[in-house]
């Protein structure tokens, strides 16, 4: 990261009469130049216009945010897909999904959270604002190949203690807390720089709001959607950060905590307590699973950067 955003700085001028390119009407042809290269993958400014529209398609808070931003995070967005796309070619050999039953549900969500009903007109608004479906749905293989990537490469390096978690569902009251979540994951060149970082966030999320600041800020793979983890038991979240969230006022924002990929801030949007009749055995298996992930997910982060510190990405 941090050499691509010396790079980017570098060319800064460059950037911004190609970020102008991007705001020009469509119905203004836009030249296509090669703007950046990974290694021998190029990506040209007709690739970031597409992106910028995808991004502003499924972010409504995306709109919020000036040009040379938009740009930038359209920019970063590529990138993200290309290196992840060519490591999954690298190791795999194609993007192609042996089952794709996964990858209906995943778009049946994204289209029903978007206030589609069906598949159909989903398909025909993408259209209406030039969207390929084909590029969305080849972006969803390439995160569900790459999450099945890391889980072969690191899932014999989770740790969990299952008798542990029993005993904290075991210990779980009849008034079940839940919190609202929403994250933004970021990293920083060295600790000192952590204040600085955090209080550029924070000022954007006071005039921007949470969503546009993740988009910007955030490497999770939660950024695309603002940042939205959704609903948490208490009990699917380790002690220290349930600490820091009861600490934290409803619809406020933590002080950033060390994960081993970065640093997390997390948004306490709302709070609810409900009774609930636990199955012991179905309570184990969902917190498993929910613990699989979030360390699956630091492996992740932590993969992508060793794997980007290793290629050129040259400004042209």
């Amino acid at each position: 990261m941090k050499k691509f955003k010396r790079i980017l700085t570098k060319k800064l001028s460059k950037i911004l009469i190609i970020s102008f390119l991007l705001i020009v009407s469509k119905s203004i042809a836009l030249e296509n130049k090669i703007i950046l290269k990974i290694d021998n993958d190029i990506i040209t400014t007709l690739d970031v216009f597409d992106e910028k529209n995808s991004l502003q398609f499924f972010n409504k808070n995306f709109d919020q945010i000036n040009s040379e931003e938009k740009y930038e995070i359209s920019l970063q967005s590529i990138v993200k897909t290309r290196i992840k796309k060519n490591e999954i070619i690298k190791r795999i050999g194609e993007i192609k999904l042996e089952d794709t039953s996964y990858l209906d549900i995943v778009i049946k969500n994204r289209y029903e959270n978007l206030g589609f009903k069906d598949l159909e007109n989903f398909k025909k608004e993408l259209k209406n604002k030039k969207i390929s479906y084909e590029n969305f749905e080849q972006k969803l293989k390439i995160d569900i190949l790459w999450n099945q990537l890391i889980y072969t490469l690191y899932y014999n390096k989770i740790s969990i203690n299952e008798n542990e978690l029993k005993k904290q569902i075991e210990n779980q009251k009849e008034l079940v807390t839940s919190f609202k979540l929403s994250e933004i994951v970021f990293q920083i060149d060295e600790v000192n720089n952590l204040n600085n970082r955090y209080n550029l966030i924070k000022k954007d999320i006071n005039e921007l709001g949470f969503e546009s600041a993740a988009l910007k800020y955030s490497i999770s793979n939660t950024a695309t959607t603002g940042g939205d983890i959704g609903w948490v038991n208490e009990n699917k979240i380790n002690k220290e950060i349930l600490e820091v969230l009861n600490k934290t006022t409803e619809g406020t924002i933590t002080q950033p905590i060390r994960i081993p990929s970065g640093f997390l801030i997390l948004k306490k949007n709302e709070l609810k307590k409900e009774k609930k009749k636990l199955n012991i055995q179905e309570e184990l298996k969902k917190l498993v699973n929910y613990q699989t992930e979030m360390q699956l997910n630091n492996y992740s982060n932590i993969y992508f950067n060793k794997i980007k510190k290793d290629l050129n990405i040259d400004v042209l």
